[in-house]
């Protein structure tokens, strides 16, 4: 198992546990697709348990366009979504801190 690899299902890991957390239902975030580096994953729901998995999609290049109005610079963070009561909080959510 390669670094970005562990490196882009904990932050997979870290947001579903954030939005269960939070109140929503693994039904919910099932089918979410997340981008790292060209790398493209989806959220599976598991019908015999419910769990959720990760499951990588075959692709050779992801490119993402963004309109300029959907910028959102507000208290979110920038790897995972999340909204923060404070830029600061957004900013320090996925960091890795020693």
């Amino acid at each position: 198992m390669t670094t970005k690899k562990m490196e882009s299902e904990q932050l997979i890991e870290r947001w579903v546990v954030r939005r269960i957390v939070s109140g929503e239902s693994t039904a919910s975030l099932a089918n979410t697709a997340f981008v790292y580096g060209n790398d493209l994953m989806r959220l599976v729901l598991d019908r015999a348990d419910g769990s959720l998995q990760i499951m990588k999609e075959p692709i050779d290049e992801v490119v993402v366009f963004r309109k300029p109005e959907d910028r959102d610079e507000e208290n979110v963070c920038r790897c995972c979504g999340m909204e923060h009561s404070t830029f600061k909080a957004a900013l320090e959510c996925c960091a890795y801190l020693d």
